[in-house]
């Protein structure tokens, strides 16, 4: 059997469009996430972007590792440009407009990103941290305020201070009202300690349980809506 030359190689490689292109007619199916400064998702969008670029082994387009071999390297420049879109196609207008005029190339395009989400770390989670250690549920729901406290915390394990799932569900029950933190002290010297989705879902419960008996549910009926609550926790973790 006969090899390919390099020129016929180059042929053959430049009449099929690579399986980026015809694999992927929407990106945002595969990166169903709109990276913003507003929400908490650099890691989340990362991470799912670096799995789509692996999939096509198109990474070193992304650490830089790979260059044209010429200016005439059409299909070098066309899968950049697809990577670039990519990119650009999943972050919102604020972030785009802050690294489209600055970068020329994907490998730019990532590092440009990846350094505005993570500049002045340590201010950042000085910040983070007040808000999370401040958060009370005042008056919002309990599905809100626990996503608060979820998103605050995955926001400082992108600035590199991390919140143990401990912390996390110390902090949501210190931030409950009086007449809640009460009923649910005993979560604190569970063994082992719940998880925060076991905490989320017992204080869901009481929520659910405590509007349907009213305002003025008395404390006997908040101790039997909180142990039900743990139980149904308790099932949750196991069928994790």
């Amino acid at each position: 059997m006969s090899e390919k030359t390099p020129a016929t190689a180059a042929q053959s490689s430049s009449s099929t469009p690579h399986l980026a292109f015809t694999t992927i007619s929407n990106v945002k199916l595969k990166v169903p996430i709109l990276l913003s400064f507003s929400e908490p998702n650099y890691k989340k969008w990362s991470r799912l972007f670096l799995l789509l670029i692996r999939r096509f082994s198109l990474g070193d387009f992304l650490t830089g590792k790979s260059s044209p071999s010429s200016d005439d390297d059409s299909e070098w420049f066309q899968l950049d440009a697809l990577i670039q879109g990519w990119i650009l196609s999943t972050v919102n207008d604020e972030v785009c407009d802050l690294v489209l005029s600055t970068t020329n190339s994907a490998s730019e395009l990532w590092k440009s990103i990846y350094n505005m989400f993570h500049d002045n770390k340590p201010a950042r989670a000085m910040q983070l941290e007040h808000q999370f250690r401040t958060t009370t549920k005042g008056s919002l729901s309990m599905t809100t305020y626990c996503q608060t406290l979820r998103n605050l915390a995955d926001w400082l394990d992108d600035v590199d201070a991390p919140v143990s799932e401990q912390q996390l569900v110390l902090q949501v029950l210190r931030g409950l009202p009086d007449d809640l933190r009460s009923q649910t002290s005993f979560l604190q010297y569970q063994t082992p300690p719940p998880t925060f989705l076991q905490t989320r879902l017992t204080l869901l419960l009481i929520e659910q349980q405590r509007a349907e008996l009213g305002v003025g549910g008395g404390a006997g009926d908040g101790g039997t809506v909180l142990y039900a609550g743990s139980g149904g926790a308790g099932s949750g973790g196991t069928r994790r």
